[in-house]
């Protein structure tokens, strides 16, 4: 259930859950120590995850079940995403918040 792009970078330690899917676009660059989980056992959600190409995510982010993060995003390092990103945004933050 995990289809990975071409050029993808994932970075050390990266855990992926990818028991409901995860789709990682060409040219994305994951940082070292992110979780992205499409199942997440704590309050049972779960869902597809989608990084489109040339996204950017910085190290130590967790990315929750059914998000989609769009074309050119860029995540700041510590982040945590629980909803959709908008294509081109610049986001960080613990939820993620626009900060562009």
């Amino acid at each position: 259930n995990l289809k990975l792009g071409y050029k993808t970078d994932i970075g050390a330690f990266t855990y992926i859950n990818a028991r409901f899917g995860v789709t990682i676009e060409a040219d994305v660059q994951i940082g070292s120590h992110c979780s992205i989980y499409s199942h997440n056992t704590i309050d049972n959600t779960k869902g597809k995850v989608i990084i489109k190409q040339g996204a950017k995510i910085g190290s130590h982010t967790v990315i929750l079940p059914g998000v989609t993060i769009g074309k050119n995003v860029l995540i700041g390092a510590h982040s945590l995403v629980k909803e959709n990103i908008k294509d081109n945004a610049v986001m960080a933050g613990v939820p993620v918040k626009d900060i562009k």
